[in-house]
Order: C-alpha cells, then sequence, then structure tokens
C-alpha cells in the first residue's frame, strides 16, 4: 500500500503556522465570548466557521484540551459515520485558555508596536535618530 500525502503549498514560511495560531486562538475567543450562554451554538465553532476540514477542526480541539485550554470536548458515535464527530454544545474555555488569549493579545500588540516603531526608524533615518539622541 502507498499513502501518498499532497500539502498545500505556502506562499511564505509561516503562512501556515500563523493560520493555525490564528485558528486556535478564534476557537478559544469564541469560546471565551460563549460564556454567558448555556449551550454553545454548534454552528458558531465548527469546522465551517473557520473555513478547515473537519479532522484539522478536530486535531485542533484535541490539542487545545490536551493542553488544558479547554475542556467538555465529546464525541458522537453514528455508527454510520466513519470517524466520530465532535460535539461542541458543552465545549469550555478554561483558565489557561483565558490566559493564553491575555497573553497572546498582548504579544501581538507589543509585535504590532514594535513592527510600527521599525517603520518609524527606517522612515527617519540614522541622521534624525541621531539627532533626537543627542
Amino acid at each position: 500500500m502507498i499513502l501518498t500525502v499532497t500539502f498545500m503549498k505556502e506562499t511564505s514560511d509561516n503562512k501556515g503556522m500563523k493560520t493555525s495560531y490564528g485558528i486556535i486562538w478564534r476557537i478559544l475567543n469564541t469560546l471565551d465570548l460563549a460564556m454567558d450562554l448555556k449551550e454553545l451554538p454548534a454552528k458558531e465553532l465548527s469546522a465551517e466557521k473557520f473555513k478547515i476540514t473537519e479532522t484539522r477542526f478536530q486535531r485542533y480541539l484535541e490539542m487545545l484540551q490536551k493542553a488544558g485550554y479547554i475542556d467538555g470536548l465529546e464525541y458522537d458515535d453514528d455508527l454510520d459515520m466513519e470517524e466520530p464527530a465532535v460535539n461542541v454544545s458543552n465545549l469550555s474555555i478554561t483558565l489557561e485558555g483565558i490566559e493564553f488569549l491575555i497573553t497572546n493579545s498582548t504579544m501581538n500588540k507589543i509585535a504590532q508596536v514594535a513592527k510600527n516603531l521599525g517603520y518609524i526608524v527606517a522612515e527617519a533615518g540614522a541622521d534624525a535618530i541621531t539627532a533626537l539622541i543627542k
């Protein structure tokens, strides 16, 4: 048996990593926003909502639960299905998940400020910076 795996070509070296990070952040943020609801509407947390495959979505949820960021991941065992589907109705964010959102939101803001400072420095030129320091 020969297994052929085809990967989609990325346009940059870390686009896939940024996409994964972004989806994970959005999953956690959705769960954080849903904390006031008795039950999370399934359409708000689905592979379709994040425009990813069901397999990738399930893997993200499994990773998040193993890391302690979410709790309540359940599977619907339907004998007609090849793989059990995830049931997100009892899914919730944990304290670790909230800390992840806070930390990474702060880090993103710091990174953006640093990036903006880099642009300012590049536009101002070395002479202008030297004049400011003196």
